[in-house]
């Protein structure tokens, strides 16, 4: 009985903590506030303000944002918001070994291009020789095809001067 009657409190106090959002998280971030309605054009700053510990819930789990804000307050949130950017800033700040890998892939990259800029020069003397033997081999194409002619033209000429002796 007595165990049951303890059970009975557990869970009336977990339901009542549980339907009071604002107190569930006893002014820890990642709750919301218990006065601040989900159709309120606010809502969705207010809770990412509340997430990210900017805004914290008063003792009674209100965010009270029909009340005047008052220049402590400011303080309170500016500060909380610098602390939080300056927090996810040092944690991304440190780009030396980032640094270091672009250094030495703009190293690799420029010894490739060095690389390549050799082997573009030797192509090219290549190419120049190439073409430098294509046209004296086109000289001695040249000069083979004239002295065929020519040997064909005297062949020719040699024997119709032979057949001009024998028939007349």
């Amino acid at each position: 009985m007595r165990r049951l009657l303890l059970l009975a409190a557990a869970v009336g106090v977990v339901s009542v903590w549980g339907l009071t959002p604002g107190l569930a998280d006893a002014g820890l971030t990642g709750g919301s506030f218990i006065d601040v309605p989900k159709s309120h054009p606010a809502y969705s700053a207010v809770q990412n303000l509340l997430s990210r510990g900017i805004l914290v819930p008063t003792s009674s789990g209100q965010f009270m944002g029909d009340q005047p804000l008052l220049r402590y307050d400011a303080a309170v949130w500016l500060d909380r918001a610098i602390k939080n950017i300056e927090a996810k800033i040092s944690a991304t700040t440190d780009l030396t070994p980032r640094l270091a890998t672009l250094e030495n892939q703009v190293r690799s990259l420029s010894s490739d291009l060095n690389r390549l800029s050799a082997d573009l020069s030797t192509l090219s003397a290549r190419v120049n020789a190439l073409q430098q033997a294509v046209g004296q081999g086109g000289e001695v194409a040249q000069k083979a095809q004239l002295g065929v002619v020519l040997g064909l033209t005297g062949v020719i000429l040699g024997l119709a001067a032979l057949a001009w002796l024998i028939f007349f």
